[in-house]
């Protein structure tokens, strides 16, 4: 998710055994995706995040503060829309995946997957199309992105890991 701050994803990429020099690569490339929707024309962003990544803290809970901070901020600029996957949502395909789509120049749109170890860019048109279907039904079981807004993730989750 490329909304997401520097110790988020260094937490995350650790957690998926990355270190050293492909640890700084993957983090900056990743916090670098994130600068693009504050750049003075930003691309269009939506984004789903489950409830279950909004109440797992880091292992530095300012961090995770500032990280839910940032989420909140962020859900309230023109070109992103945030909706939250409840808890209460049934299992669907993208279970285990991030998906991000891309408008290509040509018209043409490809997907890029990715999870904690590494990441994949989808090409073929009937793979594309498959993620692009499995995105929907997932988006269908995700509060609007009014009812995200109403959420209030900063109340809602606590910022100390409980013990």
């Amino acid at each position: 998710m490329p909304l997401l701050s520097a110790v988020f994803a260094r937490e995350v990429l650790v957690a998926g055994g990355l270190k050293g020099a492909e640890l700084t690569r993957q983090v900056e490339a990743r916090v670098g995706r994130r600068n693009l929707l504050t750049d003075e024309d930003p691309p269009q962003f939506r984004t789903i995040v489950s409830e279950t990544v909004l109440r797992t803290p880091l292992c530095q809970s300012q961090a995770w503060g500032e990280q839910l901070q940032h989420l909140s901020e962020a859900a309230e600029r023109p070109n992103v829309t945030l909706q939250v996957l409840p808890h209460g949502a049934r299992l669907h395909a993208l279970a285990s995946t991030d998906v991000m789509f891309l408008r290509l120049l040509d018209g043409g749109t490809v997907a890029y997957t990715e999870s904690a170890l590494h990441g994949e860019l989808v090409e073929e048109c009937g793979s594309v199309e498959s993620l692009q279907r499995a995105y929907d039904a997932v988006r269908d079981l995700a509060l609007s992105p009014a009812e995200t807004r109403k959420w209030q993730m900063l109340e809602d989750v606590p910022c100390e890991p409980s013990t």
